[in-house]
């Protein structure tokens, strides 16, 4: 009996941990692509890790005041030709395009000064090899990320690369 009670304790685990990767696939199998345009830069300092933080540079509608307020603010994302509209509206809202900026870990950056514009900010790993290259990119000329919107409103950013 004792076995028995061991061996499920040690399977419960395991079948969470497993039940959890496979109910992230299947959302990110179904997810909607997009190509957002971003400027970024990469820091690659030993105590951030091997990550490129970036800049979407989407075209910002609303006001970032929402965001403050306590039920919290989401975009809408829009494509508009090569460009995407970022469109800021309450936590909540529905809207076809609905990201949520606490699931996506993405941060709000608000303008040092007059004449600078709101940003969201992201980042994503890149492996040392790579890192050098892109950051080349990044310095030379426009790039996008490609990121998978899931339905619960997740932006995963899957990976940086030149715009055509």
């Amino acid at each position: 009996m004792k076995r028995w009670l061991l061996l499920a304790a040690l399977l419960l685990p395991v079948i969470g941990l497993g039940t959890g990767i496979w109910r992230n696939q299947a959302a990110l199998g179904q997810a909607e692509l997009w190509r957002i345009p971003i400027t970024g830069y990469d820091p690659r300092d030993p105590l951030r890790g091997r990550f490129i933080v970036f800049a979407y540079a989407w075209d910002v509608q609303g006001s970032a005041e929402q965001c403050e307020a306590p039920g919290g603010c989401q975009l809408c994302l829009e494509q508009a030709g090569d460009s995407v509209r970022a469109i800021i509206t309450a936590k909540g809202e529905s809207c076809p395009g609905r990201v949520d900026l606490d699931l996506s870990q993405i941060s709000l950056r608000q303008p040092f000064r007059e004449g600078e514009t709101l940003a969201f900010t992201s980042r994503i790993f890149v492996s040392e090899t790579s890192a050098p290259r892109l950051e080349q990119q990044l310095r030379e000329g426009p790039m996008v990320v490609i990121g998978a919107r899931t339905t619960d409103g997740r932006l995963v950013n899957r990976r940086i690369e030149p715009a055509r």
